[in-house]
């Protein structure tokens, strides 16, 4: 049963592993310690691994001014190493571990290529491009296919590309396939919840799933930067992913609060836009004299709303 001190990078790389050969090891700035780091915030004889003859070990503070913080629990002067914890040593991180603990299970290697699921995922892209273009050309010459292709393979590969030069700098591998096979995936899905919610909206006859689409887009942006970011940089992954958080609450709060201060109202959509088969409707017919009287009474709240906002800017006016 050996023990070993391992220097850890602030995202759990070990920057050095060293093994404990005697019952006092030592941890600090001065060059005499086992272990010498190269902190400004540790003292000269920081912390000091203390192993006893029963083979068990505790990590003492030596009376440094900043201590040892561990990763859970609170603050004491000397800690029992019972498990693989890591130390706060100043602005440095050390963890401590036996020989004789069980290691984690190895993880199975995929090998299982990319590029083909990467290159059937942007096909269908394409696909479904080609198919949007088409039906919306009303003219007699032959749609742009290929300027409306072409931008939407090199938004692709674009947007993977600059995850994939993430990953080669802090990483080292690309994983270009990879990404793009996410971002084709996100693009396939945000459009197949698009298309259902105007679906959904049209048959049943409710605002309400084009209202909450654009938010919904927001997550699944959310979702597919997620992904990326646990590709190119798993390391930092736990951190980075409350500033995505951060920034999706924000999208979603900051719009709905100026159009509130703006309109008094949530969503800017108030009549539905789809036309689509009248099979596809589950919502029963409205009566021509019940959408006659329904447009005589939006047009009377419309009167009202004007009279009022004329009337306002009159009491404005005679106030100056």
């Amino acid at each position: 049963m050996n023990w070993f001190v391992e220097h850890l990078h602030r995202d759990g790389t070990v920057l050095a592993r060293l093994p404990v050969t005697e019952t006092a090891f030592g941890i600090g700035r001065a060059l005499d310690n086992a272990l010498v780091l190269n902190d400004p915030h540790c003292a000269g004889y920081h912390a000091q691994l203390r192993v006893a003859q029963d083979g068990s070990a505790e990590l003492h503070d030596l009376g440094s001014r900043n201590g040892i913080s561990p990763q859970r629990g609170k603050r004491q002067s000397s800690y029992a190493v019972t498990s693989d914890a890591i130390y706060s040593l100043g602005g440095s991180h050390i963890r401590i571990r036996n020989s004789a603990w069980p290691l984690a299970p190895e993880l199975v290697l995929s090998r299982v290529p990319m590029w083909p699921l990467a290159v059937l995922a942007l096909a269908l892209v394409l696909a479904h491009g080609a198919w949007t273009v088409w039906l919306n050309d009303l003219s007699d010459k032959t749609p742009p296919y290929l300027y409306a292709l072409s931008g939407i393979a090199g938004g692709l590969c674009v947007w993977s590309a600059m995850y994939a030069l993430l990953g080669r700098i802090l990483t080292g591998v690309d994983r270009f396939f990879t990404h793009l096979l996410i971002a084709s995936c996100a693009y396939l899905g945000a459009t197949l919840l698009d298309n259902g919610l105007q679906l959904l909206a049209f048959a049943s006859a409710w605002l309400w799933p084009m209202r909450i689409s654009s938010y919904l887009m927001v997550f699944v942006l959310a979702l597919t930067v997620r992904a990326h970011l646990r590709v190119a940089d798993p390391r930092h992954w736990p951190k980075l992913r409350w500033a995505v958080a951060a920034v999706v609450v924000l999208s979603i709060i900051v719009p709905l609060a100026q159009r509130w201060l703006s309109e008094h109202r949530l969503t800017g959509i108030q009549t539905l836009g789809v036309i689509e088969h009248p099979a596809l409707r589950l919502a029963p017919p409205e009566p021509i004299a019940g959408f006659i009287a329904s447009g005589a009474q939006l047009k009377r709240r419309a009167d009202q709303d004007v009279r009022r906002d004329d009337g306002d800017e009159g009491d404005d006016e005679d106030d100056d």
